[in-house]
């Protein structure tokens, strides 16, 4: 079962105990809608620690419903997870990753006194985030290059798509570099934005080659990976190996 507990401003609080079914990620549903209709930012606290299954149709359901809600995690400065385990903490790595706006922390069972004071302060509201993505100029027709360096937003997306889509329009293959100098995640609303999923898939029957330089370290397995499901040429260079990228674009 799921219960639900909004009588402190600004939080949102959700059990899980026992067996979790679909007509609770309803009941969990309704809460989210009310609690974000009437406030403009939620914390969440989620506790997990006496939750031990779910059906599979609310498994279902739950993963309809966290999609829909993405656009909303903009709205999510805070999120505490009451939980011991061990894979919660690599899944909230991972989200973390994406969307390092939100301030995911895990606590025991026995520190829900320190989770509810977490979730009780509504942090200072972010400056709007300065453009992250910036076109580097390449001299070719067919050689579209840009640096990362921060949090991808809609209006990155305004700036680049433009570029992309005329580049499409006039050339049956094109390379791509990304210099990446600081990756701060993406705004959640894109991982829903349905012009930016047409792209990615016209991307893949236009894009040649794909230099990925610079970035942390795990960027490298992901390229590999990406390349091997992928039919496009994927590598990565390091910062220091840029003019080995050019070169191989240019090859």
């Amino acid at each position: 079962m799921i219960s639900i507990d909004s009588s402190q401003a600004h939080v949102l609080s959700v059990r899980l105990e026992g067996l979790v079914e679909k007509a609770d990620i309803q009941t969990m549903e309704k809460a989210f809608e009310a609690a974000f209709a009437s406030q403009d930012r939620v914390n969440l606290i989620v506790d997990m620690a006496q939750w031990s299954d779910m059906t599979a149709d609310a498994m279902a359901a739950d993963a309809r419903f966290e999609f829909s809600q993405l656009d909303k995690m903009e709205r999510v400065p805070r999120m505490a997870i009451i939980s011991t385990k061990q894979f919660m903490q690599a899944l909230m790595s991972l989200v973390h990753a994406l969307m390092p706006m939100v301030d995911i922390r895990m606590f025991a069972p026995e520190a829900m006194d320190a989770a509810v004071a977490f979730a009780a302060e509504l942090p200072p509201i972010a400056p709007a985030p300065k453009p992250a993505l910036t076109l580097i100029e390449t001299g070719s027709p067919s050689l579209i290059a840009y640096e990362l360096d921060g949090t991808i937003s809609e209006d990155d997306i305004d700036t680049v798509m433009p570029v992309l889509n005329k580049m499409f329009a006039q050339q049956e293959q094109i390379d791509l570099l990304a210099r990446i100098k600081k990756f701060h995640g993406i705004v959640p609303s894109l991982l829903t934005n349905a012009s930016l999923l047409s792209a990615k898939f016209t991307a893949i029957g236009h894009v040649r080659r794909y230099a990925i330089v610079g970035g942390p370290g795990w960027l490298g397995t992901l390229t590999q990976m990406m390349g091997s499901m992928l039919p496009i040429s994927m590598r990565h260079f390091s910062a220091e190996q840029e003019a080995d990228a050019w070169a191989w674009l240019k090859s």
